[in-house]
């Protein structure tokens, strides 16, 4: 047996725990120990806590420590109480009003905070109005006002002087009081917080004070860290000499008796299978498996609700968060994969027919399975059942990259020492007429977007409708890319429920519509070349030094499109949408989050990947 597999041995160490602490045990219970355990360990605590007093430097050092500490949970969480009590937590029940001459009193929910309104001059008529934060260029909408109460009962007038803000976002609050503005102010408010607004100069105070939502995020870090400094110190208990002596002291008592001659001749067969199967996986890039693996578990998370996260949740509109990262990644991964694989398939000898009408079939396996998808459950009337979906994007996009690049992809790249000047960037000069594709399709995309009239829309908008300019383009929600999605497939058979919603309130909208295909191809592209790369470049340096390269200017491009800012951009970045700077963006993170995993996997291999 190697030292490989006893170290990988759980039966192992567990026993070896178990029977060491069984062993304590019984020592304790031999000598009467156990009914002195709690003065021993008294006795240790008072020598600790004196030789902690008398020494000045570590006081310091600790109080140092605790400011900063201190400081960080003030930063990132406003507050220092880090503690979880899931039973504050889950026995919290408030009750908040919806306001008004009607309110009734609902209990507050997940992502909701209730305001209580500090009554202000009975004569005057009070109008409270709110919008979300994120809601660009919307009009604020009524939430409160004052109601003429004709009862003393408590809880109608509780119910009709408090409403409910969501807690995702900050919101905008302004006071109006009789027709005229009084006051405003913008606040984040904190899940199953209660607070209190002043209608005469607007000022808020927390009555309960509400649930800091982020701490599982938090211990969650801590967690990690402590995983990350075990792995350290394992790696420093095991390169030190004492520790490999013991290793090989140990497999030298355990070694196996001599073998028979039909015995070594099988066992020569099976080491030399297992050298082969250890050289094909000394070849494979780990970090790939460890990109895909890690885009899975967050597209699983996010599936799940992402615990309610507004960045576990797709973007309203503009804008960047986690949840939109996963599809724009398995493109890009894809495009990746595909490069390697179909070289692999054309080292051997294997036809560009044969490999052309395989990525053919599993395209139209990849739609097909969309559909049914799409048809689950009650959504299989065929007069409203959508057609678009993401393994529909799926299969377009491998189609098209797939059958580009097993007639185009050359069967062997020659030594980049042999091309001379040309070497160097032979990853881009062996795919010019890929790369004539991939702009063909940015310029289809940006001449359809900003050329194409939209019936009762202005040309080239890129808006999400609804309330968004303060409601002067309601129907025009996606503008051509919607246009093109109801034009091919009609009204009733795109997604009607697009992420935007629940905060601009628009028209349907697909994100995985006909127009944005075009970038996603250009996308998935760019994960081709980042195989490319792979398969040209053999040295980790040049491959590092390409990807990092690649990730610099794709988000150079993403920033300079989107105006370095979320909404103000020529072409800001937009899921839905699939804007160019969209999959700029989520490209350059992908390069850069692959040369990171690369490193630490592939190169100084302080994480296994698994």
């Amino acid at each position: 047996m190697s030292v490989g597999q006893w170290l990988e041995s759980w039966d192992l160490v567990l026993g070896t725990l178990f029977f060491s602490r069984l062993l304590v045990y019984i020592l304790w219970d031999k000598f009467s120990l156990v009914v002195h355990t709690r003065i021993l360990s008294g006795y240790i605590r008072q020598i600790a806590y004196q030789f902690w007093v008398g020494v000045e430097w570590v006081e310091c050092a600790v109080e140092l420590v605790k400011e900063k500490y201190n400081q960080v949970l003030v930063y990132y969480f406003n507050t220092t109480e880090v503690r979880l009590e899931m039973a504050d937590i889950l026995n919290r029940k408030l009750e908040c009003g919806t306001g008004g001459p009607k309110a009734t009193l609902g209990r507050v929910h997940i992502d909701n905070a209730c305001i209580q309104l500090e009554a202000g001059n009975s004569s005057d008529t009070y109008q409270v109005l709110a919008q979300n934060y994120q809601c660009w260029k919307c009009p604020l909408e009524e939430a409160w006002q004052s109601p003429v109460l004709a009862t003393a009962d408590l809880s109608q007038v509780n119910a009709s002087y408090s409403f409910q803000v969501q807690t995702r976002y900050s919101t905008v609050l302004e006071v109006v009081r009789n027709g005229n503005s009084s006051c405003n102010t913008t606040h984040h408010f904190e899940q199953y917080g209660v607070y209190q607004l002043d209608l005469n100069n607007c000022e808020l105070s927390v009555i309960t004070k509400p649930v800091n939502a982020f701490l599982p995020i938090f211990w969650a870090f801590v967690f990690l860290c402590l995983l990350a400094g075990l792995r350290l110190a394992y790696q420093s208990v095991y390169k030190t000499a004492v520790f490999r002596r013991f290793l090989v002291w140990v497999q030298l008592r355990s070694e196996s008796p001599p073998l028979l001659e039909d015995e070594e001749a099988q066992d020569t067969a099976q080491l030399l299978d297992t050298a082969e199967a250890a050289a094909k996986k000394a070849r494979r890039v780990k970090s790939l498996d460890a990109f895909r693996g890690m885009a899975i578990t967050i597209m699983i998370f996010v599936n799940y609700g992402g615990g309610s996260y507004y960045f576990f949740n797709h973007s309203p509109w503009n804008g960047l968060t986690v949840a939109d990262l996963v599809f724009p990644w398995f493109i890009w991964i894809m495009g990746v994969s595909l490069a390697i694989s179909t070289q692999s398939q054309l080292r051997n000898s294997m036809p560009r027919k044969k490999i052309v009408l395989r990525v053919i079939k599993r395209s139209i396996i990849l739609i097909f399975l969309g559909l049914i998808i799409n048809s689950e459950g009650r959504r299989n009337d065929l007069r409203t059942m959508r057609f678009p979906g993401v393994l529909q994007r799926f299969g377009v996009t491998y189609m098209v990259v797939g059958v580009m690049e097993s007639l185009l992809l050359p069967r062997q790249y020659p030594d980049i020492s042999l091309r001379g000047m040309l070497g160097p960037v032979l990853d881009l000069t062996s795919s010019v007429w890929q790369w004539l594709a991939a702009l063909l399709c940015l310029g289809l995309h940006t001449a359809i977007t900003f050329q194409l009239p939209v019936p009762g829309c202005p040309t080239g908008y890129l808006g999400p409708g609804g309330l968004a300019d303060n409601k002067t383009h309601e129907n025009c929600t996606g503008g051509a890319a919607m246009w093109v999605d109801v034009s091919v497939f009609g009204s009733k058979h795109i997604y009607q429920s697009p992420s935007s919603t629940p905060v601009y309130h628009g028209v349907a909208h697909d994100p995985e519509g006909l127009l944005g295909t075009l970038t996603s191809i250009v996308m998935c592209w760019l994960g081709v070349a980042a195989g490319r790369v792979l398969l040209v470049h053999q040295e980790w340096q040049s491959r590092v030094k390409r990807w990092v390269v690649w990730g610099v200017v794709c988000g150079l491009i993403a920033a300079s499109l989107a105006g370095f800012s979320q909404n103000q951009g020529v072409i800001p970045i937009n899921k839905n949408l699939w804007s160019i700077s969209f999959i700029m963006a989520t490209a350059s993170m992908a390069f850069i989050l692959l040369t990171t995993m690369y490193l630490l996997i592939d190169v100084y291999r302080f994480w296994s990947g698994s």
